[in-house]
């Protein structure tokens, strides 16, 4: 699923990216705070900046010439949003909810592939793991039922970011019901309609519009991994 990728990026790099800093480049990164529904970029605006998601929630999306939208991904604490093998963005990024971010212009990332070879290397397996999420999120458009979506995408979430209370599951979702249909290439009525699903099977409960209880993470999985 290409919900986010690999948490551990910037847990493994950030000590390459302080020690960098304190070389005298802080100019070259920056702290910046946005409130929910900020556009961090534009598709084909220019690539000037990559950017550690710290708090908060971000998505990614395309605008297809006819009007409809595909919603790419979902970038969490951990995540990085922005990175081009170009001059341009080619996706629009918006923040679904108070976001914190570290900017990195490109050229602190030039020097840092120059000086820092480790961080070039976990560069790397980021942009790889990435890839990877990309073609689970291909295979999942392509190949699973309306229930194994659904389920795949409260399986990644709940990894994620699931607090655990006993048996349950907890987690909130940032993201309102249009921005999963159009994630997983489904309908909002379809979507409700699931959700409602798996509500009436004991599987999850709603306590809110915006968060899932998973009450039984064993039949959540069987339901994402059912062929």
């Amino acid at each position: 699923m290409y919900v986010t990728s690999p948490v551990s990026f910037f847990e493994n790099s950030q000590a390459v990216c302080a020690r960098f800093i304190n070389e005298g480049n802080a100019g070259h990164s920056h702290i910046s705070h946005v409130p929910t529904g900020h556009r961090l970029f534009c598709d084909g605006d220019d690539a000037n900046y990559i950017y550690e998601i710290m708090e908060g929630v971000v998505r990614t999306s395309k605008l297809l010439s006819d009007g409809r939208r595909q919603v790419l991904s979902f970038g969490y604490p951990g995540d990085i949003a922005g990175l081009s093998h170009d001059h341009f963005y080619h996706s629009d990024c918006e923040a679904l909810s108070s976001v914190t971010l570290r900017l990195h212009h490109k050229n602190a990332f030039n020097v840092s592939f120059e000086n820092e070879p480790d961080f070039n290397n976990e560069l790397l397996k980021y942009a790889a793991a990435e890839v990877n999420n990309m073609q689970e999120h291909f295979i999942m458009l392509g190949r699973k039922s309306a229930t194994e979506k659904v389920a795949s995408f409260l399986i990644t979430l709940m990894d994620r970011v699931g607090q655990k209370d006993e048996c349950n599951t907890c987690f909130e979702l940032p993201m309102c019901r249009s921005d999963i249909a159009d994630f997983l290439g489904l309908t909002i009525e379809t979507i409700s309609r699931t959700l409602t699903k798996l509500r009436a099977e004991g599987v999850i409960e709603l306590p809110k519009k915006q968060q899932v209880l998973v009450c039984k993470p064993s039949a959540l999985r069987a339901m994402a991994e059912r062929n």
